[in-house]
C-alpha cells in the first residue's frame, strides 16, 4: 500500500495500468487499494498545478494570510479553524507554530478582493485577534513543479 501512496504522490494522474506495471501487480489490485485509501481518507484525490501567470486574463492573485486567534476553552483553535476551512474561498487552512496560529491560502481576482475578504469574512470570525496578508508576486516552484524551467540560472558561472 505504501508503494501505491508513493506513486500517487510522485505522479498525480498516473493510470492504473502504469501503476500496475511499475509495481508488478494486476490493475484490479491497484484499483482496490486506491478505493481503500479513498474510503480511509488517506488518498484525498489529485490536483492539477496550473501556471496562472501564463493565462491571458491575468486575474489570479494568491495570498497567504497569517491569523492570530484567541483559543477557546476546551476547543483550542479547532472551532475557529473549522469555520475558516468551511469558507469556499479558503483553499488551505493550517494550524502553525511560531508567531501566528493559523495560516490560510486563498486565491482571488484582485488584491482588493482578497483584502475585502479578510476584512469582511476572516476578521469577523469570533476569536480572530489579527491578520497579516502576504500576496504572492511570482511563483518559482509550486507543489514541487518548477513554474518556468526555461529560464537559465547563471549565478554559479564565473567568467574570467
Amino acid at each position: 500500500m505504501n508503494e501505491i501512496i508513493k506513486l500517487l504522490d510522485a505522479h498525480p494522474g498516473i493510470s492504473l495500468e502504469e501503476m500496475a506495471t511499475m509495481l508488478g501487480i494486476p490493475a484490479c489490485e491497484v484499483a482496490k487499494s486506491i478505493d481503500t485509501l479513498r474510503s480511509d481518507k488517506i488518498y484525498m484525490g489529485e490536483k492539477a498545478v496550473i501556471n496562472w501567470d501564463k493565462l491571458e486574463d491575468g486575474n489570479h492573485v494568491c495570498a497567504f494570510i497569517d491569523v492570530q486567534v484567541q483559543p477557546k476553552l476546551g476547543m483550542g483553535f479547532d472551532e475557529v479553524a473549522r469555520k475558516m476551512s468551511q469558507i469556499p474561498a479558503v483553499e488551505c487552512c493550517y494550524l502553525m507554530s511560531g508567531g501566528y496560529d493559523i495560516s490560510i491560502k486563498m486565491k482571488g481576482k484582485s488584491f482588493q478582493e482578497i483584502a475585502l475578504f479578510v476584512a469582511r469574512n476572516l476578521s469577523a470570525i469570533e476569536g480572530v485577534l489579527s491578520t497579516t496578508t502576504h500576496f504572492v508576486l511570482k511563483r518559482y516552484k509550486d507543489d514541487g513543479i518548477l513554474m518556468d524551467s526555461s529560464e537559465k540560472d547563471d549565478r554559479g558561472n564565473i567568467s574570467l
